[in-house]
């Protein structure tokens, strides 16, 4: 903040106050003279934050974390929680236009209130339990109902005992409280309680196996899914892994696989989309750091979680929730239980790049790929080997396991549980085949690819892999070999009609697809050049190449000529070609790197734009994996150049 007792700054603050500045929707307005504690405050606001991958959807005057949020279609709704450090609670209610991002003040509630959720059922907001006032406050048994359509609060069936850190979910119209802690603020609770439509009293139904509160709850699939939460309140907390699902019809409580972290605090965060169940941030304790960006979700028939990303902020008792296929995500405590973040910030569920855990060394011109849940990469700048879990969203180095001809530029592929290099560049890598077995974590040597390539391209048809093209002694060689797996041994085939290097290559399970790259007249060695667009088919049961070559029939060239591509991943049935390289090409960043992704459908023969990357580049390698597209390393500028980015892209 400014000092208004220091005179430079007190003369310019009424030099402003003058009006001498002109107006915009977000500043001043010519001739206006401002209260200088206004002016302060509009000066000193801080600038909005940009996120990568999230757009900012709006902001609340009043931060707060561990609030009940109830959606109900478009609106929001916002009740409680604590809205400082010391920690006072509130009891101020808003709503939230999902689609505008406006807010709209409500009817408070009867009682500030804080520690547990709520449910809508019709137009009717229950919420049941929680602790009431400032901390440390009591834990109540009141059940409140709020009447959306009259903004009206009333009270409604009391819950056998006073549950503090308890969760409240429906069942069409009945209601199920579980978990929480007793009065003392401390003892869990393993209690499960039921109302049915209409009653004025609670039923007990079969106890939840692990008493704990703050524990996320929701209905999916008529199943009732306990997720997390921790034992112990005051004075110390310890945070669960734990997942249970209960069963109404008969009443009995099974314990699923763990969460890959231990999480609390993620109640108003954990939402059902599409048949999974998606978390958004809390709180992991202990733990390095224990507030929490990380983005979970569970598919419950697979019995799996996955780590989809990470959230805008550090999010201890934040809000979460999906409207149309955008996530909307914000609030809660930064750090500790400081709630500085008066943001909501929004993003695409499916079909955009979000950013997602950082690799712990920056890596160019990458290989990758993913085996048993670990995404493995390695590249340019290291000889270790990097090992993504999926579920957990962390990485680590892979001990021991350098691999014996380090290069980089490798064409890659995963191999009944292996992952195979052909060739690179450097590191007595030209034309190598080296084989890395995660169970073991040692690399071996396979049979010589025919000709000593780097950067060329490959792809697995049936029991062969095929490797066309490359760098071999600084000129692009139009060679292909297919390598059989039954017998390891290479045999030569049909040669590209146009040598290429740097392309992005890909199959759709019959056809050999290479796209772009460079080669003679533009990037005949390993030096940036613009590339081609031309699209080269090769068909191993006529052992035939097409090109795109403007005949009839013959592949639609790539929209914009690059190379640098990486690998071309086949995603329901199109090939998306991600990022690359230019030297002068239109429509790359002033580092001659590309955000852009092009979606190739090899049926209609026709391209079409894909999102774009969250961050440009080149030398990178994408991968499908359960649905997702994972992005790991590459260049951030063309030529040599490394980063650490980590995106991924939830498809369609």
């Amino acid at each position: 903040m400014f000092g208004l007792r220091q005179p430079r700054r007190l003369a310019a603050l009424v030099l402003l106050a003058g009006g001498a500045l002109m107006a915009t929707g977000a500043g001043f307005v010519l001739g206006r003279k401002w209260p200088i504690d206004a002016l302060e405050r509009l000066l000193t606001r801080p600038r909005d934050p940009v996120v990568p991958g999230w757009t900012l959807f709006t902001r609340t005057d009043l931060p707060r974390y561990e609030m009940i949020r109830v959606q109900a279609d478009r609106q929001l709704f916002v009740f409680g929680g604590f809205i400082n450090a010391k920690p006072a609670a509130t009891s101020r209610v808003e709503m939230l236009d999902l689609v505008t991002g406006v807010w709209q003040r409500k009817a408070d509630m009867p009682v500030a209130l804080t520690h547990t959720t709520g449910v809508l059922v019709r137009d009717t907001i229950w919420i049941a339990g929680g602790f009431e006032g400032d901390h440390p406050g009591p834990a109540t048994a009141r059940v409140w109902r709020y009447a959306t359509a009259t903004d009206q609060w009333s009270e409604g069936p009391a819950l056998p005992g006073p549950r503090g850190g308890g969760a409240l979910v429906s069942r069409g119209d009945t209601l199920h409280f579980v978990g929480g802690w007793l009065a003392d603020r401390n003892t869990g609770s393993p209690d499960h309680w039921l109302l049915r439509p209409g009653a004025t009293s609670w039923e007990p139904r079969a106890k939840m196996p692990i008493p704990r509160g703050h524990v996320s709850a929701v209905v999916l699939d008529g199943a009732l899914y306990a997720i997390g939460g921790n034992i112990g309140h005051d004075p110390v907390p310890l945070d669960l892994s734990v997942v249970h699902r209960y069963d109404p019809a008969r009443d009995v409580w099974q314990l699923l696989g763990a969460m890959p972290k231990a999480v609390s605090h993620t109640e108003p965060a954990t939402f059902v989309h599409e048949g999974r169940i998606i978390m958004v941030g809390g709180r992991s304790r202990p733990s390095g750091v224990e507030n929490l960006n990380d983005i979970y979700a569970f598919d419950p028939t697979a019995d799996r979680w996955t780590h989809l990303g990470l959230a805008p902020a550090r999010m201890l008792g934040g809000l979460a929730v999906v409207q149309h296929d955008t996530v909307i995500a914000g609030l809660g405590a930064p750090r500790w239980n400081y709630p500085e973040t008066p943001y909501l910030w929004k993003a695409a569920l499916r079909d955009a790049w979000w950013p997602s855990s950082p690799m712990p060394i920056a890596l160019g011109e990458v290989a990758a790929g993913v085996i048993d849940r670990g995404l493995y990469v390695v590249g340019e700048g290291s000889a270790q080997t990097l090992r993504y879990d999926v579920a957990r969203g962390d990485w680590a180095i892979v001990a021991g396991a350098a691999r014996p001809a380090l290069g980089h530029h490798h064409a890659a592929e995963v191999i009944d549980g292996r992952w195979f290099l052909f060739g690179g560049i450097g590191g007595f890598s030209e034309g190598r085949v080296q084989i890395f077995d995660p169970a073991t974590r040692q690399w071996t040597l396979g049979p010589s690819m025919p000709f000593a390539a780097g950067s060329s391209a490959s792809a697995v048809i049936g029991t062969s892999v095929y490797v066309a093209g490359g760098i071999v002694d600084g000129r692009t060689t139009p060679q292909m070999a297919m390598l059989d797996l039954n017998t390891m041994t290479w045999s030569e085939r049909a040669p590209m009609p146009r040598p290429r290097n740097h392309a992005a290559s890909g199959t759709d399970g019959t056809r050999f697809y290479l796209f772009g790259g460079r080669g003679p007249g533009s990037g005949d060695s390993n030096v940036v050049a613009d590339g081609y667009d031309d699209v080269q088919i090769y068909d191993p049961a006529t052992n035939r190449w097409t090109v795109s070559d403007g005949r009839a029939g013959s592949p639609a060239p790539l929209p914009q000529a690059r190379g640098g591509t990486g690998k071309a991943v086949f995603v329901n049935g199109e090939f998306w070609v991600v990022g690359g390289e230019t030297l002068a090409g239109a429509g790359a960043t002033s580092n001659g790197v590309y955000a852009r992704v092009d979606i190739y459908d090899p049926k209609r023969n026709r391209w079409r734009v894909g999102p774009a990357l969250t961050t440009a580049r080149h030398g990178a390698f994408p991968v499908l994996h359960e649905g997702r597209l994972l992005l790991a390393g590459g260049g951030e500028s063309a030529g040599y150049s490394a980063t650490a980015s980590f995106e991924v892209l939830w498809t369609r």
